[in-house]
This record gives structure tokens, C-alpha cells and sequence, in this order.
């Protein structure tokens, strides 16, 4: 085998394995880490920016679009393509959005952006938590 074709399927496979914890809960378990991270970053991400720490909220910004993009992925491969799958986009891009207004310097357009994020992970939180298995 080639040294290019090796290199390419280590390549690969080191992708396929960085992407598999990304795109599922291996067990409710994770799932609810997963959520307790969000409403972690949820709240402090508007103390951060009651106090215009702007790296502080960027960086609580990112890691809830990252969260969001789990979520995303875990109900789109559930099969969920309503209200959750929905909640999760919305998620994602209010954390992106508040990243770039921080980014500009508007903390009150951030500060919207995560008032909004917080209130649909209340919203939504006992309505759409898996119960069924995740195997």
C-alpha cells in the first residue's frame, strides 16, 4: 500500500473518530452532561456579558454552539426532525449570533441572543428529553 493511501485513511479514520462522540450520546447519561453544560453556559454567559467581558462571553458563546451542534446531530440521527431538531438549530445559531455581536461590540444584541437561549432550554427542557433508550 502506498505511503499517499496510508496517510489517507489515517487521515480518515482519525476524522471518523473525532466526529463519533460529536454526533451521539452513547447513554442518557451523556445526553444529560450534555444539557447541564448548556444551562451552565447559558447563565454564565450573561454574566459575562452584564460585565462586557466579551472574552469570557465569546468563549461561553462558542461552547454553546458547540453543544447546540450535538444536539443538532444527536436528534437528526434520532430520526427527530421536528420541534427538538428545530430548538437545537435555533440554539446553535443564537450562539453564533451572540459570538458576533460580542465580536462587534454590541452587548446588548448579545445579551438578547442569550436571554433567548436560556429561556428555550426552560422552555423546552422536560418536553423534549429523550425517555426512550439511545441504542
Amino acid at each position: 500500500m502506498s505511503r499517499t493511501i496510508r496517510q489517507a485513511m489515517l487521515i480518515v479514520g482519525l476524522g471518523a473518530s473525532l466526529l463519533a462522540p460529536a454526533v451521539s450520546a452513547s447513554s442518557i447519561l451523556e445526553f444529560d452532561i450534555w444539557m447541564q453544560k448548556i444551562d451552565r453556559h447559558s447563565q454564565t454567559i450573561l454574566t459575562h456579558l452584564k460585565r462586557q467581558d466579551a472574552a469570557a462571553a465569546v468563549a461561553d458563546a462558542r461552547a454553546l454552539e458547540q453543544l447546540y451542534a450535538r444536539m443538532e446531530a444527536f436528534y437528526e440521527a434520532r430520526g427527530e426532525h421536528d420541534d427538538p431538531l428545530l430548538l437545537s438549530y435555533d440554539g446553535r445559531e443564537r450562539a453564533a449570533a451572540a459570538a458576533r455581536q460580542v465580536e462587534q461590540g454590541d452587548f446588548n444584541g448579545a445579551f438578547e441572543s442569550a436571554v433567548g437561549i436560556a429561556r428555550d432550554c426552560r422552555a423546552c427542557h422536560d418536553r423534549f428529553k429523550p425517555v426512550r433508550p439511545l441504542n
